[in-house]
Formats: C-alpha cells, structure tokens, sequence
C-alpha cells in the first residue's frame, strides 16, 4: 500500500524552508515529492491519500545521543528519578523507591548542587534504608553512591577496587564513604543493572514507542563509559527487538586497543533498523565533580592547580583515534573542558589528513560545553559533526560561575558561533541525563536558551541563540550526519519513510509558542505508529 501525503508546509532541509507539495510513500522509502499544484497523475494501486493542509511535514527526528538501556529502565520503572538541592533532601526519598531484584535504584542527583567538593556519604542513605542494597546513579551519571549494605552486597573493599581504570571510590580515614566517581561507578553500575537485561526487549520496545509519540524514529546509543568491563550498550538486545522495533538504532561501543571483537560486530549490525556506526571514547568527565579536562584551574579549586584531567592518557587517545579512523570507524568523543575539546579536535585533524574516513561518514565530538572562544576555527571540519544537547545548557546552570568561573561560563555552550565556523551541529539529549526532554523541547532550549518559565531572563549567553530553522535541521539531517547515516534525516527522493507530522508550521513561531506544538503523526519505516489526528 502506497501513502500520498500533501500539506502546505514540507520541511526541506537543504533550505531550511517549507514547500507547499506532496510526498509519494510506496513500501519503506520516499518515491516521489514535488509541488502541490503538480501532483502525480497516476498512483500506486491503494494509495492512500492525505491532505494534511497547515500541518507541517518533517524528517523523523533524530536523538543524536542517548544511553538506551537506561533510558528504557527508567521509562520501565526500574530506576525511579530522584532530585534535590541538599543530601539529605535526596536520601530522604530512599523508602519511596520501589525494590527491583533486590536493590533500590535512584537517577538524578548531582553533588555541585550539595555544594562545591561536598560528595554524598553511605550514612546519610543507611539511615533512611540499612537493610536492602541501594544505588543512587548521579544525574549525569559519572558518579554512583551507595548504602552501606549495596557495598556489602557487591564486595567492594578498598583493596578489591577494579584497576586500570579511571575514577576513584572517595575514602576518609582509610574508609570508603560510598561515593564513586568514573569509570570505577560504571564497573559497578553495570554489575548491578546485568540481571535486567532479561526483561530488556520488552522495555526496550515499550520505550521506543515512548519515543515515537515524540516523533522519534532514529536514535544513536552511546557507550556510558570507555574504559569499564561492561559499556552499557547491548546490541544482542537490539537484536532480539529489531522486527519489531519502532526506532532504528546506530550503536556505537567503547574504543578498546583490542579491535577483534569491534571488528565482529561491525560486520555483523549493518541492517537499516540496527547497525553500528563506529565507536566510543572519553577524553574527560565533568565539570561537577571537577574531572573536565580544563586549560586553567577551575574558579574553587579542590587543591593547588585543579585543573580536572584526561579520564585515559593524552597519547593513548590520540592512538585510538587513529586505530578508529584507519579502520574506517567513525569516532565520538566525550569532551567537556576547553583542554579537552582542543586536543581532541588536533587529534581529528591530524587524523583526518592520515586516515581519512569514506565519504559520507563523521567523526563527532559529544558536548563541548566549556569552549575557548580562540579555539573556534578548530571546529570547520569536513569529516566532524559537533553533537550537543540544549537541554544541557538549563542543567545546574546556577552554579556555572562557580564551577568554572565567570568569564568561561559565559563562554559555554556556543552553538550559533559552532554555525558561523562553518560546523554542522547536531543535537541529541544524553537521556536520562536528562528525563523526558522531546526533540521539541531541544528546539526550544536552542532558540530561547531559557528554561520553559523564561528564566533566566533573556535567556543564558543570548548572543549564542539560534534560529529555529537551524535547530530542526540539526536535530534532523545535521544528526543524520552524527550517525554516518544517508538515507534519513530528510525528506528526498530514495531516503527511508521516516517521517514527523507536526500541529503547525514551528518556523514562523515565537520560542514561546513552540512549547504549544504537538507532533500530530510519527510514520516509520512508510507505517504510521503514532497518529493522533
């Protein structure tokens, strides 16, 4: 059955402006488009037609960056999200968290909001829950505390800590206090969630057609780590899912020296709902817990010269950069501080003249929050996507000043000067990093640089506001490119019938009124799974 859309407003994104005209769907693929007033005169047998007329036509929606198996927990009630400005305001909430195979477990807590180099303690959690093992992931899940009982549980002592890894499991007095930081909280938050992926394909379905009613229909499912025995992204579950799946999936694993069993799964997962698109790294962690790899101290140093640090040796990154990019393997890195950005962005070029990777493939580089503005005209690269996430701009934004100081707070999350570089963003939103933000809101965050009651007035460094246009492509074609991907992201002749049916046509709409928009239709793969009109 052939599907015949038309509507006054279809997105182009090599315009970045609207047409009035129609789309021919037949099977999987777009198979004709033009201008309304030039409609096709034959038409497949039972065609379908829709006149959609002020709705607006776009591109399926890409989330550039998300960690699924996590995000499919939470959405199933494995994890519940937890939130509060003070220690004790988050531990109180302990007895409210379900038990699931025998732990309770928390996401969304985040120590600068405790205070600058005040971490959480196991204490403060035993006295609301002693008796049943208890995991509270940070919300930007770098660090993990835990109960008393969980550190009994796991058999966690300070001579028994994983070695070879980055992190750290803070002590005081030769204790461990029961926060943990890094690569060391993912050794440990793996081992914890491994008894869900029994019951994974089937959260794993369920949130897929979470994120349809979003207008979803792509995503790219990042390594939550690059050094631990376990990086949190499972394609065999992708696997299990992929007839039935909603939401196509470009995985892609953590970096190792050791490439044989990348290289295996990257012959394997090549199909057009499941594949891998290359690999994973971490140059840095975060400016929270001062692991951001900065050039200059941080604005409250923990010691003398705090300047964060690299998560995996300097010379080591660039070596597996190389590896990554000589086998023809796209490579995203996480980086978070100015130090980071700018040698990982040397490294790509010095790659990119080395190794160039086949034509329509991208190395990205995930977040860039604390960008040196002389830095900038490192980022127009031919074979680079810089991959952000607006909503990440409202995460803790109060305490910027503190963390980093003034002057490189207002320097922070530069995406109109990314675009004046020549760069292609694209936008993603590290869900559950952050909970239920829809590629709607990620516009919204993008052009208004606010929170959704308008503080802080004017919004955080207006200079650095795009236009709406601008931010539909990148989270549309310009997340294609993240992904390595051709045939979506667009609405061309050929490319895959991934599509997003929007209230009304967002180009012409004040930041103010996007907050009103629905997505009014999801059609994946030429099939509707979500129609709401």
């Amino acid at each position: 059955m052939a599907l015949l859309l038309t509507s006054n407003f279809i997105f182009d994104t090599e315009s970045q402006t609207t047409f009035s005209g129609y789309l021919l769907i037949e099977g999987h693929r777009i198979i004709d488009r033009g201008q309304r007033d030039q409609l096709p005169q034959t038409l497949p047998h039972d065609t379908e037609i829709i006149d959609l007329n002020d709705q607006m036509v776009i591109p399926g929606l890409i989330d550039a960056h998300v960690h699924f198996y996590l995000s499919a927990l939470l959405h199933q009630g494995a994890l519940t999200h937890i939130t509060g400005l003070t220690e004790e305001a988050v531990a109180c909430q302990v007895p409210l968290i379900p038990v699931k195979h025998g732990w309770k477990i928390g996401i969304g807590w985040f120590s600068s909001d405790f205070g600058q180099q005040v971490y959480p303690t196991k204490a403060s959690i035993d006295h609301y829950c002693s008796d049943i093992p208890v995991m509270l992931i940070a919300g930007d899940a770098h660090s993990i505390w835990l109960n008393s009982r969980a550190i009994e549980v796991l058999g966690i002592t300070p001579d028994r800590l994983p070695q070879g890894i980055s992190g750290e499991a803070l002590m005081e007095n030769n204790r461990l206090t029961g926060c943990f930081l890094e690569a060391i909280a993912i050794h440990y938050l793996a081992e914890v969630l491994h008894v869900f992926q029994l019951e994974s394909p089937a959260a794993f379905l369920a949130y897929m057609q979470q994120l349809n009613q979003y207008g979803i229909t792509t995503i790219g499912d990042v390594a939550l780590t690059g050094e631990s025995w376990d990086d949190l992204v499972y394609p065999a579950l992708y696997n299990k899912t992929e007839s039935a799946a909603t939401v196509r999936t470009v995985f892609y694993p953590a970096m190792r020296e050791d490439t044989r069993l990348l290289e295996e799964c990257y012959q394997r997962f090549r199909s057009e709902k499941v594949q891998m698109g290359g690999v994973k790294q971490f140059f840095d962690g975060v400016t929270s817990t001062h692991t951001a790899f900065l050039k200059e101290r941080y604005e409250t140093p923990y010691f003398d010269g705090d300047v964060g640090m690299p998560l995996i040796d300097v010379e080591r990154m660039r070596q597996l950069i190389l590896t990554a990019n000589q086998q023809d393997w796209p490579m995203r890195i996480h980086t978070i501080g100015d130090r980071a950005i700018q040698q990982a962005l040397r490294y790509y070029q010095e790659s990119a003249a080395l190794y160039p990777l086949s034509a329509g493939k991208y190395n990205t580089l995930e977040h860039l929050e604390v960008m040196d503005a002389a830095d900038l005209p490192l980022v127009e690269q031919e074979q680079l996507v810089l991959s952000v996430q607006p909503s990440h701009l409202l995460v803790g934004w109060e305490t910027l000043d503190e963390e980093v100081g003034e002057k490189r707070a207002q320097q922070m999350f530069p995406f109109r000067s990314f675009l004046q570089q020549g760069a292609t963003l694209a936008f993603g939103t590290d869900t559950p990093v952050v909970i239920d933000v829809t590629p709607l809101d990620s516009i919204y965050y993008a052009v208004a640089r606010s929170e959704k009651n308008g503080q802080p007035a004017g919004g955080l460094m207006p200079t650095e506001k795009i236009s709406i246009a601008d931010a539909l492509y990148a989270h549309t074609a310009g997340a294609a490119k993240a992904l390595s991907r051709q045939d979506i992201g667009g609405l061309e002749v050929g490319q895959l019938a991934d599509i997003c049916i929007l209230s009304e046509n967002i180009l012409s709409l004040s930041p103010e009124e996007l907050l009103e928009v629905k997505v009014a239709a999801t059609i994946f793969d030429g099939q509707f799974v979500v129609r709401n009109t």
